[in-house]
């Protein structure tokens, strides 16, 4: 019995593997149930064991995606205390990850990060839990750069505006990162940190 649970675990892991590249390929609408099928070796019949429609494919890539994303990060940053550092290692972890997992990162930007396709492709509800993953982060960012600003190590006019552009540029990373041109990823994730650091900080403290 265990056999057949690790195996229908691992190709459930197959079916989302192959759409994330057909769907980083072709785009989502473009990608078929029988493209997927194809991909991993199986019958559509026997996909359609795993899960009921392409739709509930792409939510389950996005949803475990961005689940372990943010469990990542709050592991990365849980012991860490002043606000500074808290930013500069959550902007290189994420940067890290983005070009970990390039590829998937690539296809979450690209179904997430327009709400009408995201609504276009997902049903209400999956559509309303993947925007709350999403918005988790973005949530975590604002709460360290808030309480930045709080103690007076951070300056900013709008820090949602910062939350926000510290987002992007851990983000966008994944799509303008090209391993042929010989760039460390290390290197790259470091500098996000310390681009996002600058951004924030507050570069006219109030003395004592």
């Amino acid at each position: 019995m265990t056999g057949s649970v690790d195996h229908a675990a691992e190709t459930r892991e197959e079916i989302l593997r192959a759409a994330a590249q057909l769907f980083h390929e072709r785009g989502y609408a473009k990608t078929k149930v029988t493209d997927i099928a194809r991909a991993v070796g199986i019958t559509p019949p026997s996909l359609y064991w795993h899960f009921a429609s392409k739709e509930e494919i792409l939510f389950e890539f996005l949803r475990t995606n961005l689940e372990t994303f943010n469990r990542e990060i709050a592991q990365a940053i849980g012991t860490v205390g002043d606000p500074e550092s808290k930013l500069r290692l959550l902007a290189t972890t994420h940067t890290r990850l983005q070009l970990q997992y390039r590829d998937e990162a690539q296809t979450v930007l690209s179904v997430t990060h327009a709400a009408t396709q995201l609504s276009e492709h997902l049903s209400p509800e999956h559509t309303h839990e993947v925007r709350a993953l999403n918005r988790a982060h973005i949530d975590r960012v604002r709460s360290i750069i808030t309480e930045g600003v709080e103690q007076g190590v951070f300056a900013t006019p709008d820090v949602t505006a910062l939350t926000f552009a510290v987002v992007n540029i851990c983000e966008y990373t994944a799509i303008w990162f090209r391993p042929e041109r010989h760039l460390d990823p290390k290197a790259v994730a470091d500098a996000n940190g310390e681009f996002a650091v600058r951004m924030a900080r507050n570069h006219h403290p109030l003395k004592e």
